[in-house]
């Protein structure tokens, strides 16, 4: 009888375990929305090169997303990039960025390590669904904007769920507090938006954000 009870306990535990992942419609349905945005607009992606061993996600050509095409080749799998002056002209010494930031002398880096992957990626939407693979917290749907998004240390890149009828379809999003906490003046950045909207938890969060809406 107990071992009967042991079997019916672990064919239970499957059974949820299987319909959990079935009921996982974000990642489920993730990658085909950023798919339509990319399918309708592929001039916004560049491949990885010799001398560029990112995937490069751009609408301006400046403010950009990096993804690995190999995580288990780079120390850093995703960054988000963006001009670094408008953040020095509010304040930010580029020597006190702590973990999760990095500056050279053009740019300001969020950084994030998902670890060694599962290999080398041919497209931009597989190498950033393995940072989902890595930690599934990581990609979240933020309600308030209907929108899809993988989130770094410091920020975070949100797609929207339907391109078609939204009109924020690319959303760069950084956390306002580390950069407010290094002096700097948060809601004077040229070339971002200061505002506090609700996370995914509904709590209360000062972000920056730079939104692109693209012709569907």
């Amino acid at each position: 009888m107990k071992r009967s009870i042991r079997i019916l306990s672990l064919a239970l535990a499957l059974a949820l375990l299987t319909g959990c992942a079935a009921l996982d419609v974000i990642l489920r349905d993730s990658p085909a929305a950023l798919d339509g945005i990319l399918g309708a607009n592929p001039a916004l992606v560049a491949s990885p090169t010799d001398s560029e061993p990112y995937f490069t996600l751009s609408v301006d050509g400046e403010t950009a997303l990096l993804v690995s095409g190999d995580y288990a080749q780079n120390a850093e799998d995703l960054l988000i990039r963006t001009p670094l002056a408008p953040f020095v002209s509010a304040g930010l010494d580029p020597a006190a960025l702590g973990a999760g930031y990095r500056a050279d002398g053009a740019y300001l880096y969020l950084t994030a390590d998902f670890g060694g992957g599962t290999g080398a990626k041919s497209g931009i939407i597989a190498a950033l669904m393995e940072s989902a693979a890595a930690d599934r917290a990581a990609l979240s749907y933020h309600a308030a904007l209907d929108h899809y998004g993988i989130q770094l240390p410091a920020g975070k890149f949100e797609w929207a769920k339907d391109f078609t009828d939204n009109d924020k379809d690319l959303v760069f999003v950084l956390f306002a507090a580390p950069l407010a906490g290094l002096g700097v003046d948060v809601e004077n950045i040229e070339g971002w938006m200061f505002m506090t909207m609700e996370d995914d938890a509904g709590m209360d969060l000062d972000v920056l954000v730079k939104p692109y809406s693209l012709a569907s």
